[in-house]
């Protein structure tokens, strides 16, 4: 059995060289609970993000991100003990790919809701933009994650670059 890590990481690649391995996206569906669970949230992340990349439904794969979505938003890398709440990166890389591929996920977006303003105030503006509009793309109301960005703009303005501001 393959470790999350080196799964996660021959799906990425795979991802940003474009390459379609159906065969090792089949296994990583069939095998989706395991690694969900035994994998950290980093690594999970990267899945997702591989597969809305490559436009490859797992519907498995994203049942157990649901399924697990309060322990992925809360935990974050569980190698970095001072950083015991989800990684923002890995968050809006996992609602940017549920919304790519159009899959409602309402756990984890509820999750996100509920950690806004922790997220906001620790996320770079490409992970703020990409969160509204995957919750814009879903038709999902995120009123205290939206009040956050109200409340943040003015930060979020100076810091992001033209095309995250428009996005948001």
């Amino acid at each position: 059995e393959g470790n999350p890590q080196d799964i996660a990481n021959a799906v990425w690649t795979c991802a940003r060289l474009e390459i379609k391995s159906p065969n090792l996206f089949a296994q990583v569906e069939k095998h989706a609970e395991r690694f969900v669970k035994e994998g950290n949230p980093q690594e999970t992340a990267n899945a997702v993000w591989a597969c809305a990349r490559l436009e490859i439904k797992s519907p498995n794969l994203f049942t157990q991100v649901e399924k697990h979505a309060e322990r992925f938003v809360k935990e974050g890398n569980p190698q970095n003990i001072a950083n015991a709440e989800g990684n923002p990166q890995e968050i809006a890389n996992a609602v940017w790919a549920c919304a790519k591929l159009e899959i409602k996920s309402p756990h984890l977006f509820a999750q996100v809701e509920k950690h806004a303003e922790r997220f906001v105030k620790e996320g770079n503006p490409q992970n703020i933009a990409n969160t509204v509009w995957a919750c814009a793309k879903l038709e999902i109301k995120s009123p205290h994650l939206f009040g956050q960005v109200e409340k943040h703009a003015e930060q979020f303005v100076k810091e992001g670059n033209p095309q995250n501001i428009a996005n948001t």
